[in-house]
């Protein structure tokens, strides 16, 4: 926890900086328009696989972002926490690792697993019309830590990949310093550890709000 926030701490000092008197003059003076805030929202993920309980379930989602953009143009890049939650159905999740459980009873059991993320997407964004922009572009997701809220296995590290490669689109709202955004975010990984089990790809919905310091 401590790292995790020293981490966070870490990330957010250049906007801080930026955020000081006289950089805004600075931006305004250049060819490009320059970006650079924070922003927090909920994210909604569902995990594709027989041995996950579909549905989309809620998280956190928040961090940082910066940009730079030209007349209907734009590329913006963030580093983001997130928060998702996944549910193993009864009787089918993970049944490729049995021997992984604490007690193989337990394989007949529904098990909850919390997940945190570091998120890095780096988007195209095109003008729309008047505040609206379109973004596209990959989000590449490293997993931080996995947490089993019953208890379930002997070792989470054999449960997920590390990395995630996604697929983003999505919509932004430009209003003067304030940024609203709701994105669909489809996993292109397979994030199953044992390759014995069917193929587990994310969907999520993500809505966010962010403020510019520039």
């Amino acid at each position: 926890m401590k790292r995790f926030k020293l981490l966070v701490a870490t990330l957010l000092l250049p906007v801080l900086a930026m955020a000081q008197p006289g950089v805004g003059a600075v931006s305004k003076a250049l060819p490009v328009k320059v970006d650079l805030g924070i922003k927090a929202g909920a994210n909604f993920a569902n995990l594709d696989g027989k041995e996950w309980e579909s549905g989309y379930k809620p998280g956190f989602v928040g961090g940082i972002f910066g940009g730079v953009s030209r007349k209907r143009l734009g590329v913006t890049a963030e580093v983001l926490f997130s928060s998702v939650k996944y549910t193993g159905n009864k009787i089918n999740f993970y049944q490729a690792a049995k021997t992984n459980y604490v007690n193989i009873a337990d394989s007949n059991k529904q098990g909850e697993f919390a997940v945190t993320y570091l998120n890095i997407p780096v988007l195209l964004n095109f003008k729309i019309g008047g505040p609206l922009w379109l973004q596209l572009g990959p989000q590449y997701s490293g997993v931080m830590n996995v947490k089993d809220n019953q208890n379930l296995l002997k070792d989470t590290k054999t449960l997920f990949k590390t990395g995630d490669l996604s697929g983003v689109i999505g919509l932004q709202l430009n209003l003067a310093k304030f940024r609203a955004s709701a994105r669909y975010i489809i996993g292109l990984s397979d994030l199953s550890y044992n390759t014995a089990t069917d193929t587990w790809k994310t969907r999520t919905v993500q809505i966010a709000l962010g403020y510019s310091f520039l």
